[in-house]
């Protein structure tokens, strides 16, 4: 069992055993077609715009090659998340995914979803042989998953944004060593 097995399980068993005591009965579960119109419905919701929508969309048809979960309580989809393939130009024997678009209900936003579903998609990730995970996000928030400056690893972002807010994880270690470069990411990113 590797380590970020071991962690998830542990953290899996303590989110388990509080969202039961507040009422909450979350499960983590693949996403299938028949969740995409929800997916849609939250999404519009809670970030105010249908761009992420979109992108969820597009990303669909663009590969099959996607990790996207759901977060599930009572029947309705109160959290989604999606993993796409992304490479670089210099190292394409690099198995890299993107985390784009994640999503949690307003009402349950702090209550660990979101981080559980950043969990099982990372585990998902690896159970797929994905070598490195990037994600554009909030530079006090992915650390906490391992997440580290890109720059780090001589990886940059095709856009211009502040240095800590584009992270990287290696799923299998010093993958990146040797690498450096733009990470190049699906269309989909660019026609949203």
């Amino acid at each position: 069992m590797t380590l970020l097995q071991k962690m998830s399980r542990t953290l899996q068993r303590r989110r388990n055993t509080t969202w039961h005591s507040m009422g909450y009965e979350i499960h983590v579960r693949k996403e299938t077609a028949a969740d995409w119109a929800n997916v849609a419905a939250l999404t519009k919701t809670v970030f105010n715009t249908q761009e992420e929508a979109k992108l969820n969309d597009k990303l669909r048809q663009q590969t099959q090659d996607y990790v996207s979960l759901v977060a599930e309580q009572h029947g309705n989809i109160v959290g989604h998340i999606m993993f796409s393939p992304v490479h670089l130009a210099s190292r394409p024997d690099i198995k890299m995914m993107t985390l784009a678009p994640m999503v949690v209900s307003a009402g349950l936003q702090k209550h660990g979803i979101g981080s559980a579903l950043v969990r099982a998609g990372l585990e998902a990730c690896y159970q797929k042989s994905i070598d490195a995970v990037v994600v554009l996000g909030h530079a006090s928030y992915y650390p906490k998953f391992g997440f580290t400056p890109a720059s780090r690893f001589n990886i940059s972002s095709p856009w211009q944004v502040p240095d800590e807010v584009f992270m990287l994880l290696e799923l299998t270690p010093d993958i990146m060593k040797q690498a450096s470069g733009t990470v190049q990411y699906l269309p989909a990113f660019e026609q949203v």
